[in-house]
């Protein structure tokens, strides 16, 4: 009868399970610090050195930098750099077109998509500690809905009843 029988709590199987991996790789760590291979045929690894003892040859580093000649004189001769007559044009305002208004609007009225959606998230869950979360915002809303619609349903009853009751 298996409905009398306890279920196996699988975070204590997990546990166990990560235990004995745990150990495995300990045992794996003992045996390369003691220089036995891990896996029994596979060959060792070799320094890099060569084979038999050889040295590459490298080519020698020249002992002060090495400087190309410049004319000094062609420098000189040269006209200085005058910049052209006339406005620059990326200085200055823009011309404006109907995109960039577009643009501009949609900025200033908050139509844009987030900048950072990881964040409004975030903050959308109640996961940043301080904020209160969002649906605890939306319930306070909600009730001061319903709050100030009850009062304006009473106003209203009361001034239909000093309309209609006068008569």
């Amino acid at each position: 009868m298996s409905l009398f029988r306890k279920k196996p709590d699988p975070l204590s199987d997990r546990a166990r399970a990560l235990e004995a991996e745990i150990a495995a790789l300990q045992v794996q760590i003992k045996q390369a610090e003691s220089g036995q291979p891990l896996w029994p045929g596979t060959p060792r690894l070799r320094s890099p050195a060569m084979p038999t003892g050889q040295k590459t040859v490298s080519s020698p580093v020249p002992a002060a930098p090495v400087f190309e000649d410049v004319d000094q004189k062609r420098l000189k001769a040269s006209a200085p750099f005058t910049p052209p007559a006339g406005p620059h044009p990326e200085l200055g305002p823009r011309p404006r077109d109907l995109s960039s208004t577009v643009q501009n609007l949609k900025r200033r009225f908050g139509l844009t998509p987030a900048s950072n959606p990881k964040l409004v998230k975030l903050l959308d869950s109640g996961q940043i500690q301080g904020l209160r979360p969002l649906r605890y915002e939306r319930r306070v809303a909600r009730n001061r809905f319903f709050l100030l619609s009850a009062l304006l349903l009473g106003v209203l009853y009361g001034l239909f009843k000093a309309i209609v009751g006068g008569r």
